[in-house]
């Protein structure tokens, strides 16, 4: 009997699975057979382990759980920075004044600086948890402009892929994001917060969700030379289900 490669990633209320046949690559294969075979080996689409930035980003902000809190920071035109660098500078200014206005927090933050699209301003996008500041706080204390907000996950099917793939839509141009620039960054705190990859085998292709969700989703690619089924779901709570 085969056994499936099994694959589980959790970040907070999202687990994302996969279990798979994987084929072998072989210096022999054709073109059709080395194509066909990547299709197992190489999904295109959403899969458990972290192939591209909205992967790492997805399940880094699902670590804020059903707390965080999406904030858009502008800056006035007497605060606007010139250059990429300077907004880096505004931030690490404004992170000093989190620090101190309340010491205790848990650290735990992603920001992204973007300046590309729109009126081609720079801003600062930043997901904080509700329970370290409130958008009360948030606007007291920034003092470079205006302050929007809204809740991480919009809606009971909401998830935190759309947040994720709106912070990577734009690239460097070398000009206003420079070429390599990190345009989002999270904590070293929350980064500590991810659990480790689990990885097991069994004879079982079939992967079970709870009960308990709010979404899920999931895609499956099969063929000759091997099967690929993935399956992602966000569940009410942050509760960890055992294998």
């Amino acid at each position: 009997m085969q056994e499936w490669i099994c694959v589980r990633q959790r970040a907070g209320p999202l687990v994302k699975e996969c279990r798979a046949l994987r084929p072998r690559l072989s210096a022999n294969d054709t073109p059709y057979q080395r194509s066909e075979k990547n299709k197992i080996l190489r999904p295109p689409r959403d899969s458990s382990v972290c192939r591209t930035r909205v992967d790492r980003l997805e399940l880094r902000l699902a670590l804020f759980c059903f707390t965080g809190i999406v904030y858009t920071l502008t800056f006035d035109p007497y605060h606007l920075p010139d250059r990429f660098s300077d907004v880096r500078k505004r931030w690490r200014s404004f992170l000093r004044l989190l620090n101190l206005w309340n010491p205790n927090w848990t650290r735990d933050y992603i920001y992204l600086i973007e300046g590309r699209h729109g009126d081609h301003r720079y801003h600062i996008h930043l997901v904080l948890r509700n329970s370290d500041f409130s958008p009360a706080e948030i606007r007291y204390l920034w003092k470079y402009g205006e302050v929007d907000d809204e809740p991480l996950l919009l809606g009971p099917y909401d998830t935190y892929r759309r947040t994720a793939k709106y912070w990577n839509k734009e690239a460097s141009d070398g000009i206003t994001v420079p070429v390599g620039a990190r345009t989002w960054v999270a904590s070293r705190s929350l980064n500590a917060k991810l659990p480790p990859l689990e990885m097991w085998r069994s004879t079982s292709g079939e992967i079970e969700s709870p009960q308990n969700v709010r979404v899920q989703g999931g895609n499956q690619t099969a063929n000759e030379f091997g099967v690929y089924l993935y399956k992602w779901w966000i569940s009410n709570s942050a509760f960890i289900l055992n294998k």
